[in-house]
């Protein structure tokens, strides 16, 4: 019985965003240049290093070698009103991140060009307060993957590039929440932690069919498949009286415990135009398989099943468009605003831990060019459609809630060419 809570932590390994920032729990934020025009035109446009890891073939479009630093703040507001069995309340988590990136790039010659991404594809985090209204079903989620991306970009013709990157991604979870079996609140804590190290791959290509005029890209992007395997502490609980045979049961200590996770594969659709020599404009269409996940299985190490959750998650679309401006020689101003759809097929679905619902984007950004420095900076805002959940686990209480929120975003980095 030791290992029963242990459904009760892991159901958010695969997305526990508050209303994230792209769908499901997926991050685009690993450029700078890019949340300013809502990362339309993803790979394409050539103004920073990160196109390792939206298309590797945009490589080609970065004339001289460099590398750049950054990183990307993610606020996210949410409240949540409802009720989770007997008990109501109202909470308000107020979550920030920050998500470091870095590229680099070595052009071998006019042909040819290496790159190196690092950066964060997938994560993000919830932290509600202890005894929120909701605290069998979600504590604190934290999960957070790293990919360390060699890649190459080849012109294969004086219009056409491809391009490959290597996406070794390692994940790493931790997850709370307070002790619930059989509808019997028991107080203290379970806490999961685990971690795992996959490999996965992107691939691309781009066509300039008008010379610093005119680009147009895709890319894949695989699936990464992640064996999380880890331990699960329930500490300080009352006794557990079990339903049928009447008889007290201490769940307390420690169980190993195991659950397959996959990253899904994404198809990046990018455009670029050059309209006169002060603006262009962009484009991005991204589909992710999102509809993979249908079902979350939790096994012990002899792979008795611990808990079967249902998902159904549905394929998304992200849709963006952008503007550049530049202003003189050294200053260029950015514009842009996207769609993202939810991953979440109705409020059936939802929980405490993947509170997902579709959003807006608005955004705006700059780059300061001096020398062989630039300086980069980028703001989102992202208005979410408020949402309902009603999520029952097997042997929990209803929890049934209303999710208001939005979340900010900000991003500096910058970059030296050589």
């Amino acid at each position: 019985m030791k290992k029963i809570s242990s459904a009760l932590a892991i159901a958010a390994v695969l997305g526990f965003s508050v209303q994230a920032n792209a769908a499901g729990y997926q991050l685009t934020e690993y450029s700078t240049t890019g949340l300013g025009r809502s990362f339309a035109g993803a790979g394409l446009v050539g103004d920073d290093y990160s196109a390792i890891a939206y298309n590797p073939a945009g490589m080609s479009y970065t004339t001289r070698s460099g590398a750049q630093l950054g990183f990307s703040t993610v606020g996210i507001r949410s409240t949540a009103k409802g009720t989770a069995g007997t008990t109501s309340g109202k909470e308000s988590p107020y979550i920030v991140r920050v998500l470091p990136h870095g590229f680099a790039q070595y052009r071998l010659n006019d042909r040819t060009v290496l790159g190196l991404g690092i950066y964060t594809p997938f994560g993000l985090a919830t932290d509600y307060k202890n005894g929120w209204f909701g605290k069998t079903h979600a504590g604190r989620s934290e999960i957070q993957t790293v990919n360390v991306s060699p890649a190459l970009s080849i012109n294969v013709t004086d219009s056409v590039a491809l391009g490959a990157s290597v996406n070794l991604q390692h994940a790493r979870a931790k997850l709370t929440s307070e002790v619930e079996k059989f509808g019997q609140y028991l107080g203290g804590k379970t806490y999961l932690r685990g971690h795992d190290t996959s490999l996965g791959y992107t691939l691309g290509a781009t066509w300039e069919p008008v010379k610093n005029k005119t680009r147009l890209g895709v890319s894949y992007r695989s699936k990464v498949v992640q064996d999380l395997r880890g331990k699960n502490t329930v500490s300080d609980t009352g006794m557990l009286i079990h339903p049928i045979y009447q008889i007290p049961v201490d769940i307390t200590g420690t169980t190993n415990i195991k659950t397959k996770i996959t990253t899904p594969e994404t198809i990046t659709l990018s455009a670029w135009q050059r309209l006169t020599d002060k603006w262009s404009v962009s484009a991005t269409a991204r589909w992710t398989r999102w509809s993979q996940f249908r079902d979350l299985n939790i096994y012990d190490m002899t792979n008795n099943p611990v808990s079967m959750t249902h998902e159904h998650w549905r394929n998304t679309w992200f849709y963006s468009l952008g503007a550049d401006y530049q202003y003189c020689k050294n200053l260029i101003f950015r514009f842009g605003g996207a769609y993202d759809q939810s991953v979440v097929k109705g409020p059936e679905y939802r929980t405490a831990r993947i509170p997902d619902g579709r959003r807006i984007w608005t955004s705006l950004g700059f780059s300061y060019m001096k020398n062989n420095w630039q300086l980069d900076g980028g703001y989102a805002h992202l208005f979410v459609k408020d949402v309902k959940a009603r999520h029952k686990s097997e042997g929990m209480s209803d929890f049934n809630a209303k999710y208001s929120s939005n979340a900010n975003l900000f991003s500096l980095a910058v970059q030296y060419k050589f």
